[in-house]
């Protein structure tokens, strides 16, 4: 199929005319690609926690792949990408070359089924080439509590100057701009459990200070079943440096810390 775009309009002048060699090249070919992943099993999660897995295509054609994905659900085919994100969704891998992709769980309720068929719409596909076609599967559990607290990279940080900190520890940080200032931070904890119960707040005293530079403005209370309990804790630093402090989420009536 050959279009022909129209001369736009001109007037020749006389004696002006020449002849002008033009090369020209093109290459033809049907998009083709390289890609190990046909399965994703995600460890069990906790609900409003993400989990993440990466895998990468490769263009292994002549002519640009352009890609699109969706994710349906695995029993009806209907698009339903559920708990599942995948990152870039869209977008086109020059030839020869190749690209990485996230595909993130990240469950905010615990169901029965999360299987899920993650595909992808390649344009020009090879007829020789099978579809892109993966399954997708994840596991929720219900925690007692969340935290809602910002990302930090503390724990990174402290892993460079090998001191590592446990994946199970919460991570509050503060900036404080001089000494002997107050400075406060909340952050919401949700109950996400059927049933409501009072907690509790415990500093796990160091021996070596004396007195501790932080304090909670809630050490105790009570959060209802699904509901939100704003958490306040405050930091006077009395020099400069950085200080730690670690405390324990208690539920005594579960007998939870």
């Amino acid at each position: 199929m050959i279009d022909v775009i129209p001369e736009p309009e001109h007037e020749i002048v006389a004696d002006t005319s020449r002849s002008q060699q033009l090369k020209t090249s093109c290459i033809i070919d049907r998009a083709s690609y390289d890609c190990a992943m046909k399965q994703m099993d995600f460890k069990p999660t906790l609900i409003y926690a993400t989990r993440s897995m990466k895998f990468t295509i490769k263009n292994t054609s002549l002519v640009g792949l352009d890609y699109n994905f969706k994710i349906v659900n695995s029993q009806t085919g209907v698009l339903d990408a559920g708990a599942y994100t995948i990152i870039p969704k869209k977008g086109s891998i020059s030839p020869g070359c190749d690209e990485n992709f996230i595909v993130r769980f990240a469950p905010v309720e615990v169901e029965s089924d999360f299987s899920r068929i993650l595909s992808a719409n390649i344009n020009h596909l090879s007829p020789t080439q099978e579809p892109l076609i993966a399954e997708l599967s994840g596991t929720a559990l219900r925690p007692v509590i969340h935290f809602e607290l910002p990302v930090s990279g503390y724990r990174e940080r402290k892993a460079k100057e090998q001191s590592f900190i446990d994946d199970k520890v919460k991570i509050i940080e503060f900036e404080s701009l001089g000494t002997n200032i107050r400075n406060t931070n909340r952050f919401m904890a949700v109950n996400p459990t059927s049933q409501g119960y009072e907690f509790e707040w415990e500093e796990l005293v160091d021996e070596t200070n004396k007195k501790s530079l932080f304090k909670c403005a809630t050490p105790k209370g009570l959060i209802l079943s699904g509901k939100k309990t704003e958490m306040v804790f405050e930091y006077v630093p009395g020099a400069v440096g950085e200080h730690e402090s670690r405390w324990v989420f208690k539920i005594p009536s579960e007998k939870i810390s």
